[in-house]
């Protein structure tokens, strides 16, 4: 697939295309520094124009950052639905650094988030582990699937005796729901001068528990992000409860979506078992 020559299909004229530095799920270039092409690997069309019609609410909502902004319609390829963006500048954060930047941004995302219409939300994820990727309708057949391929792993030890239970609880949580963002990392997040000045990466946002919204943060970003949360978003007592649970939820539901992914041979088995060798039980977290 040329992208230069994809681009002329919103009527755009660049010169030049390169894959950004950091990884993505989808297929993405940089063009001229002006655009971003997004192939997506993982929606169908119809998630697609849902996500846009969420960016487009969340771009005229007052946010103190910009979110990503489709340019024109959303195109089919034999590779997959292709949005045009606009280009953000600034820097992508890094890991481990400016934690509580990175939690105050999702604060003042939520609390938007928080507003606006369910009805907008692109999916509910609300769902049970073998519903959150279509190539993993069964996980306790994964497991055999990955012991078979990668050989014995405590991760898949956890997966295999806590599934069950961690899902169950889970879907009877009575906590606040809203759309999420559910990707928060620092690779999603662009810096300028010191400041957010962009949150990207909405493929994934959903319906779900506004707290799982942190845990996902809280999985990815440095020390500090949860302070940064809490100075914008009022958690609940129940919600600080459940946190151990749904990082380990959170861990589970990245295996099996990485591993649908490998299934699909857009991911390597080396990133299933990355995901794995991060499963952890809740009794190794702690929140205050």
């Amino acid at each position: 697939m040329d992208p230069v020559e994809l681009a002329r299909g919103w009527g755009v004229s660049v010169r030049s295309a390169h894959r950004p530095e950091q990884g993505t799920n989808n297929t993405v270039w940089i063009l001229d520094d002006t655009y971003v092409l997004r192939v997506y690997q993982n929606l169908g069309l119809d998630r697609v124009l849902a996500e846009h019609r969420l960016l487009a609410a969340l771009g005229s909502a007052g946010l103190s950052f910009r979110v990503p902004t489709p340019v024109g319609p959303v195109l089919e390829t034999a590779a997959g639905p292709a949005a045009l963006f606009e280009y953000l500048p600034g820097t992508a954060g890094r890991r481990g650094a400016a934690g509580e930047a990175l939690g105050a941004a999702l604060g003042e995302l939520d609390a938007v988030l928080g507003t606006l219409d369910p009805t907008l939300a692109p999916t509910d994820w609300r769902v049970p582990l073998g519903a959150i990727h279509p190539a993993v309708p069964d996980v306790e057949a994964l497991v055999g699937d990955l012991r078979a391929a990668c050989g014995p792993h405590p991760g898949l030890d956890v997966l295999d005796r806590r599934a069950a239970e961690t899902d169950a609880a889970y879907l009877r949580m009575d906590l606040p729901v809203q759309i999420c963002h559910l990707d928060i990392a620092p690779g999603n997040v662009l810096f300028d001068g010191g400041r957010v000045s962009a949150v990207l990466d909405f493929e994934i946002a959903g319906l779900d528990l506004r707290v799982n919204d942190l845990v996902a943060g809280m999985s990815q970003c440095g020390p500090g992000f949860l302070e940064g949360y809490r100075s914008i978003v009022d958690l609940t007592d129940g919600e600080l409860a459940v946190v151990p649970a749904l990082t380990l939820l959170r861990a589970m539901s990245s295996v099996v979506w990485r591993a649908g992914r490998w299934r699909l041979d857009q991911s390597t088995l080396d990133e299933v078992v990355d995901r794995l060798d991060e499963m952890v039980l809740p009794s190794e977290f702690s929140i205050t």
